[in-house]
């Protein structure tokens, strides 16, 4: 599926990145895996040794060809949005400096080795050698994936660098993608890349000095396209699907996620969320104005919430069944709808 603009496509140049990343970090993230289980003993130390000359030489070679694939795509994409002397750069950057160091600019060795300290405390915490030895794997996986990632971003930034030193850029999709990178799809940004959470892939779309309009990833046309598991499973469920048809907002359901709790009330399984609950969130003024909440109060944590909990839509729609209208003014009361 292609990442979307506000009313037509990315540039097929980006869009192919796009598909080379992903296509690339799943076949590293493959062979890394297979080198653990191939390598792997209850010796931590000597099975990371054992492995390590295959390693880093699937690695560094993905870390190189991910530079360079960067560094040959992001004119010819900036070319795309009309930037000036896109084809002409200043300097074109070395593809080998990305190789062996990670985003932070620390040896790749280092940053895998992290994986054995974490299966080294594992056992130390009690769990059983296999149970440590699958957790590296895992590590070993998600530090591979950042560090490629890293990479792609890191060697296209420098690139636009040399085209236009005042270039920005726009967050671009992989899909499929998350929900908490669709709410900050297509957001103009500044200079330095943007921050992301483990496993992202999205890429940083570089235009000149100022975005245009049409170089903005749009989370609603991406969210449209898609069907109703794909939709369900990027915001948390089939009942934030149906409230996000319902017209909630995009960001609340999303950012919900972080806080959600169950809970019994009246003989009742609930669920509810405690993001946008404080003096300052919307949801709290809804609940205060029409009655759900009565104050605000403070157990424990650094802020005052309202005393009463703000349901997700998953119990909104059970308590309503049928009645649509109803449903309707429990998302807005409970903020969901703005």
């Amino acid at each position: 599926m292609a990442a979307t603009m506000a009313g037509q496509t990315l540039p097929q140049e980006a869009t192919a990145q796009n598909r080379l990343l992903r296509s690339r970090s799943n076949r590293l993230a493959a062979t890394v895996l297979r080198l653990w289980h191939k390598h792997a003993q209850p010796d931590f130390d000597i099975a990371f040794a054992d492995m390590m000359p295959e390693l880093f030489l699937a690695l560094d070679t993905a870390q190189y060809h991910t530079a360079s694939d960067a560094i040959a795509s992001t004119p010819k994409i900036m070319e795309r949005f009309d930037v000036v002397n896109a084809a002409h750069p200043e300097y074109k950057p070395d593809p080998w400096q990305w190789v062996g160091v990670n985003g932070n600019g620390m040896d790749t060795v280092d940053t895998m080795w992290t994986a054995i300290t974490i299966g080294k405390q594992a056992v130390s915490n009690g769990a059983p050698v296999d149970v440590a030895m699958d957790r590296i794997g895992v590590t070993l996986v998600l530090r591979t994936r950042t560090m490629l990632a890293d990479t792609h971003r890191s060697a296209t930034s420098m690139t636009a660098r040399g085209i236009c030193y005042q270039s920005t850029y726009v967050r671009g999709l992989t899909p499929p993608s998350c929900g908490r990178c669709v709410i900050l799809a297509g957001q103009p940004c500044g200079k330095t890349p943007f921050e992301r959470h483990p496993h992202c892939d999205c890429i940083a779309v570089y235009t000149g000095p100022k975005a245009p309009a049409n170089a903005c990833t749009s989370p609603s046309e991406y969210l449209d396209s898609l069907d109703e598991g794909q939709l369900a499973k990027v915001l948390g469920g089939r009942a934030n699907a149906r409230a996000y048809a319902d017209g909630a907002d995009l960001n609340q359901l999303v950012n919900a996620q972080r806080g959600i709790r169950t809970a019994q009330i009246d003989g009742r399984n609930i669920k509810y969320t405690t993001e946008g609950t404080t003096r300052h969130g919307l949801a709290a003024s809804r609940m205060i104005d029409s009655g759900y909440a009565k104050e605000f109060v403070k157990n424990g944590g650094r802020y005052t919430k309202v005393d009463r909990p703000r349901l997700m839509p998953e119990t909104i729609y059970a308590r309503c069944g049928d009645d649509h209208e109803k449903a309707l003014g429990m998302l807005y009361k409970y903020g969901w709808i703005l």
